[in-house]
């Protein structure tokens, strides 16, 4: 009776691993690339004021350029960041806290596998 009970337990663990093993097949990453696949390059985003590290927020927002056309990538706050980008063609929009100061940068990830965009606030 006991080893019955077990078997039935174990069947029932068993279907539902098979189910969501089965089920993660279906979760296939964007575009059909697998992570693993894509190397990612490392960029550091930096506003400087006076030559060195602005140390006051401003907003950056990362667009990756595709075809003419301008796909929001990341957006954050704060003078540096550090990220990861998949290879490609970006832009880099910095502006100062009270919008007085707005720059813009594009960078090239298609054959590196780091960078620095260093914007200078002033």
């Amino acid at each position: 009776m006991v080893g019955t009970t077990v078997r039935k337990g174990l069947a029932t663990i068993s279907l539902v691993f098979l189910s969501l093993i089965s089920l993660q097949s279906y979760s296939a990453p964007i575009n059909g690339v697998a992570a693993a696949d894509t190397t990612l390059s490392k960029v550091l985003l930096m506003a400087t004021l006076n030559n060195g590290p602005a140390m006051k927020p401003y907003t950056w927002t990362v667009y990756r350029l595709d075809n003419g056309k301008s796909v929001l990538e990341t957006s954050l706050t704060r003078h540096s960041a550090n990220i990861e980008l998949a290879p490609g063609l970006y832009r880099a929009d910095v502006t100062s806290e009270d919008g007085t100061v707005s720059r813009s940068r594009t960078f090239d990830l298609r054959t590196v596998s780091s960078s620095d965009v260093i914007i200078a606030m002033d």
